[in-house]
């Protein structure tokens, strides 16, 4: 009697503890995101969806999501508090953006891109955020453009035939030209050239010499890879344009005689002027020779100043600052990201969730520069930071947070200047950057090994006496080097 007691009174705690388990359970469970398996695809000027859900389900007021490309600020698009956010938005997104909030409850963050532009293509990562717990998940977007119908231009007789050529405009990716005879069997092109606009559109042209007979009918095709689309235009060149085709050769070359024998007049003319001319011309390339020499020493001493500062550093990087998703080689010169989280403690030293690391060996005088070579290209910075630079949270990477730093950054080559970046596109992008740090002279100046020229010279600083470290940020799949 007293056990059945026991148990009826027990059973209604049991019952509540199982609930407050499972859902204690539930709550704890780890954040998991995920994206899109492959690529998404899609035509210029159309909408895009790019997929992203978590396995957590939660209150979507106390999650925050952040769409972003190869910097986290300014976003793409953001949602938290249960509004989206539009504040610190990429210019190039502005109305532009969309969650689609429908997918919410089962916890899907969809994106929508209205209207895309050849701009918009490349890697978006979809970063969620609910408590203590976050993950991300890279989704590649790729854009295609189906250019005009092929243009068919009849230009000239040559070689017994009638040269004609096929030109088309407006395709991204590169497409391919296709000529084909009323068999569909494909015919060799004679010449072809390939060209972008200012839009990074590609117009391409091709050409072929008709001759007498079966080829008097063709085709011409253009087509790209990511879509089997195609635009194919068709013509036919009746007999009576062929019986032209010899005599305007014949006509040619008398033409060209006569101007061979008016060449051949004119040089005679004008050969003893064209002594003295000559004789002046020798004269001015010897001073432009001079000059240059003068200015290439210059610059060789500039480099000298600059790129070769007192002491040369041998840069280790420091694991106790290195983000859970990169991995350091035993020597510690070398990082790489993975995106695969390290079970790792996340100590007050350590970034995150921004995928950075510090050198272990800090200044607080002195001349100093050390290299740092890409293996890897994805995004990427290098530069050097303040010991006190934030460690948690949002990060911006400009100078007024203690980070001074150049690389590709949100597609482009660029410093990370402010207010606003300095983009750099006279600058080919280097694979071996050298960093040079001046600490009494408040100077941070980087130069690219590959060219030997300097890259960008940071304003004067003043570091207050706060060591300043070797610092680098790594985008999905890049992998940098420390030298030496």
């Amino acid at each position: 009697m007293l056990s059945g007691f026991h148990l009826c009174c027990s059973l209604p705690a049991f019952i509540i503890y199982g609930l407050v388990f499972q859902v204690h359970k539930l709550l704890s469970a780890p954040l998991n995101v995920t994206g899109s398996p492959g690529p998404i695809t899609v035509a210029m000027g159309e909408d895009v969806v790019l997929p992203c859900s978590f396995s957590l389900e939660q209150i979507m007021q106390d999650t925050e999501v952040t769409w972003f490309r190869e910097q986290f600020s300014p976003f793409v698009h953001r949602y938290k508090g249960g509004q989206d956010q539009y504040g610190e938005q990429m210019l190039q997104y502005q109305g532009r953006t969309k969650l689609l909030k429908d997918g919410l409850a089962s916890g899907k963050v969809d994106l929508k891109i209205f209207r895309v532009q050849l701009s918009d293509r490349g890697n978006y990562t979809c970063f969620v955020h609910h408590g203590s717990s976050y993950d991300d998940a890279v989704v590649e977007l790729k854009v295609t453009a189906s250019g005009s119908a092929p243009l068919i231009m009849l230009e000239h007789y040559q070689d017994g035939g009638i040269r004609v050529a096929c030109r088309s405009t407006g395709w991204y990716p590169q497409p391919r030209v296709l000529w084909q005879d009323p068999h569909g069997r494909h015919l060799p092109s004679l010449s072809e050239t390939v060209t972008q606009d200012n839009s990074r559109l590609f117009a391409v042209e091709s050409s072929i010499i008709v001759t007498r007979g079966v080829t008097q009918k063709l085709s011409c095709s253009v087509r790209h890879a990511l879509h089997s689309q195609e635009k194919r235009s068709a013509f036919y060149i009746s007999d009576p344009f062929f019986q032209n085709a010899q005599p305007w050769m014949t006509a040619l070359s008398v033409v060209l005689v006569a101007v061979v024998a008016l060449l051949v007049s004119a040089v005679y003319l004008f050969k003893i002027k064209g002594k003295h001319e000559k004789k002046i011309a020798m004269q001015e390339a010897a001073l432009r020779d001079r000059d240059a020499e003068i200015g290439k020493q210059a610059q060789e001493l500039a480099w000298r100043r600059y790129a070769a500062p007192i002491e040369e550093v041998k840069v280790v990087l420091d694991p106790d600052t290195a983000h859970c998703d990169l991995v350091l080689s035993d020597d510690c010169k070398t990082v790489k990201r993975e995106d695969t989280r390290q079970d790792m403690l996340d100590i007050p030293e350590r970034f995150n969730p921004w995928r950075c690391v510090l050198g272990c060996e800090g200044f607080t005088s002195g001349r100093y520069y050390w290299e740092v070579e890409v293996v890897d290209r994805g995004g990427w910075t290098v530069g050097v930071s303040r010991e006190d630079v934030k460690r948690k949270g949002d990060i911006e990477f400009k100078p007024e947070e203690g980070i001074w730093a150049v690389g590709q950054w949100a597609g482009q080559f660029q410093a990370l200047t402010s207010p606003d970046r300095t983009l750099l596109p006279e600058i080919q992008t280097p694979k071996r950057i050298r960093v040079s740090l001046d600490y009494e002279e408040g100077r941070v100046a980087f130069f690219s090994v590959d060219e030997e020229i300097p890259i960008f010279t940071f304003p004067r600083a003043s570091f207050e006496g706060i060591k300043v470290h070797p610092w680098v940020w790594l985008g999905p799949g890049t992998w940098l080097k420390m030298w030496p």
